[in-house]
């Protein structure tokens, strides 16, 4: 976990980007313009506040020089209460901006965090194989806030400070084109000061983001590894590394800190530069009657308002950049191509007998790199058939083809006699369930884990399941029994009883194709003994497919195939392989002979399979 982070610092500063800036801001406020009457509704609103805030100081000069110099009372309360209206007006106004851009940022989190997610379960393994979870993640998190934030109050506020500053130098040239032209003449020093000073910012907070990353990231480490350290008595070693990336962190921030405390004072000075030059030159108008008094009071209020939307604007491009970057990562995912999908003219599986075959079948996950060669397999319906062979022989390749996690290079596999290729995913895979090695349980109660298999199924369905496959003796010794929360991935649980709650999932789906990938080859011998007294009645009626390392299923299938290098070496009985004296004999003789066979026990009627048409054989 720890490099992730690092690894995301790194691509979030020194992301190289390949997408024009403009298509990334087309697509990013397309989630907006979406939104069409909040959009306008958002911009109407921006535009009342910013302009209503620039009347005040007007507003003031003209009660110096109309009312106050006139000793106008009744005009003074007039303009009084003018004022409170405006104050109204610029908080309705403001109010109705922040609620807008409130709005607007919720929905696009929501609609662009849920164009990711449908687009992630379309994607293929082949996709995940070559990706870290964290980094996906981080995407549809961290980064959808960064585009979040810029496309609402980061656009917001970039409209409000060039209609804030359009309006001032409008209003300034009209009061008095001769005074403007001089306050103006500051700009140039302070363009090319914030310039520098915006590099050198950038430079700063690129730093303390990365060095924060890696103390999160050694925190993190040393925390999820802190059996190893205590037991290896590393406290001393890992404290050291822990303070040298925390000093790092510190001195970055420090020098961050410096750099930032420069800003205002500088601002401050440019300030008074202009004020001194307004005051200096328009103090000597208003002495020679040139210049009114208010006139000269509106300018020195305009001149302070003038910075304050030249330092947003200052920080803006930033966070455009970092946004830009973070655009290119999100729509990367959205924008992956779906390698696995239905074709256009696919047809729902029927209910199957679940007869399988793989006909001159090649298969690699890189070029040139065949995990399976020329595979030709039949498995007659309702046959036990188990894969068996090295590691890295492409037993479990032999699955992810069948279930259409990818499609074959060469070759095609049909279940009763239906091309996959030609069949809806959806159709194929609802009749088919899966026990693997390491078993993934869902935050929740055991109850819900099990009803995974098939959503509309009773609680007594489920006590029936987890009875069969004997999870339910362990489970009523529970605190609260099936209503128990496992927690993430199931950590309540030991990965026996994690094991048992998956055989029940996949047996409460009743499917025609059970496949067990190592189901049993991570269990205690008792666990595997529960699991292989309900083997029996689980297996019987349907298709199944078995990739065992222990043969204690193996030795009773109806067929074993035995795989090396990607190809088909033997296949047979465990008799007539034994006898033939080839690969699986030595298998055998090097891991399973000292296994003692396991003798079956009567165990409760199981789950009927699913009901087949009336004119087809029952017993398959």
């Amino acid at each position: 976990m720890g490099h992730h982070m690092r690894r995301f610092a790194a691509e979030d500063d020194d992301y190289e980007r390949t997408i024009p800036d403009m298509v990334l801001f087309r697509r990013m406020l397309g989630y907006i313009t979406r939104h069409r009457r909040e959009t306008s509704l958002l911009l109407v609103a921006i535009l009342a506040s910013t302009v209503i805030n620039l009347l005040p100081p007007y507003m003031f000069s003209l009660a110096i020089d109309r009312y106050i110099t006139n000793l106008d009372t009744a005009g003074l309360a007039l303009i009084g209460a003018a004022f409170i209206v405006v104050y109204a007006l610029t908080f309705a106004a403001r109010f109705g901006q922040r609620y807008f851009i409130n709005w607007l940022g919720a929905k696009l989190e929501f609609d662009m965090r849920l164009d990711i997610f449908r687009h992630l379960q379309e994607l293929g393994l082949g996709f995940y194989a070559k990706r870290e979870v964290g980094s996906i993640v981080s995407r549809a998190t961290n980064d959808v806030e960064k585009i979040t934030e810029l496309v609402t109050s980061g656009v917001a506020n970039v409209v409000a400070d060039l209609i804030t500053l359009v309006g001032i130098v409008a209003i300034m040239l009209l009061m008095n084109a001769w005074l403007s032209v001089i306050t103006f003449s500051i700009i140039p020093l302070m363009v090319a000061f914030l310039y520098i000073w915006g590099r050198r910012v950038r430079t700063v907070y690129r730093e303390t983001r990365k060095t924060i990353a890696s103390v999160s990231a050694k925190m993190e480490e040393s925390v999820s590894g802190m059996k190893e350290i205590q037991s290896f008595s590393r406290e001393g070693q890992t404290r050291r590394e822990f303070q040298q990336v925390n000093i790092s962190n510190m001195q970055a921030n420090v020098q961050a800190g410096q750099v930032m405390s420069a800003f205002w004072p500088v601002v401050a000075i440019f300030t008074a530069v202009g004020n001194c030059l307004v005051l200096w030159f328009g103090g000597n108008a208003v002495m020679s009657g040139a210049l009114s008094v208010g006139v000269l009071f509106g300018f020195m209020s305009y001149l302070n308002r003038f910075f304050w939307p030249i330092q947003d604007l200052s920080g803006f491009w930033n966070s455009v950049q970092s946004a830009l970057a973070a655009a290119e990562r999100v729509f990367g995912i959205i924008d992956t191509e779906i390698e696995i999908r239905d074709a256009t003219d696919a047809l729902d599986l029927p209910l199957i007998d679940g007869r399988i075959a793989y006909e001159g079948m090649s298969f690699s996950y890189e070029p040139e790199q065949l995990v399976l060669k020329g595979i030709n397999l039949e498995i007659e319906a309702n046959a036990t058939v188990a894969l068996v062979g090295p590691t890295g022989a492409g037993k479990t390749t032999m699955i992810n083809l069948l279930y259409r996690f990818y499609d074959p290079q060469e070759g095609v596999i049909t279940v009763d006699s239906h091309n996959l290729r030609k069949v809806s995913i959806e159709s194929l895979r609802s009749q088919m369930a899966i026990v693997l090695q390491d078993t993934y349980l869902f935050s929740g109660t055991i109850m819900d884990n099990i009803r995974y298999g098939r959503i509309d199924a009773t609680d007594e369905e489920i006590i029936e399941v987890a009875k069969v496959v004997g999870a339910h003796e362990f489970i009523e010794r529970l605190p609260e029994g099936y209503e128990t929360d496992v927690r993430e991935r199931g950590g309540r649980l030991s990965q026996g009883q994690r094991q048992l709650v998956s055989f029940a999932r996949a047996l409460l789906a009743n499917p025609r194709i059970l496949i067990m990938d190592e189901a049993t080859s991570s269990v205690d011998a008792y666990t595997e003994l529960i699991i292989q007294r309900a083997l029996k009645r689980v297996l019987k009626d349907r298709t199944s497919i078995i990739i065992a390392h222990r043969l204690s299923t193996v030795r009773n299938a109806d067929l074993i195939v035995v795989l090396d290098e990607g190809r088909i070496v033997e296949r047979g009985t465990h008799a007539e392989l034994l006898e033939k004296g080839g690969l699986y004999k030595m298998l055998y003789e090097m891991q399973f002979r000292y296994e003692p066979p396991r003798e079956a026990v009567e165990e409760p009627a199981v789950l009927a399979p699913h009901h087949r048409p009336a004119d087809e054989d029952s017993s398959g």
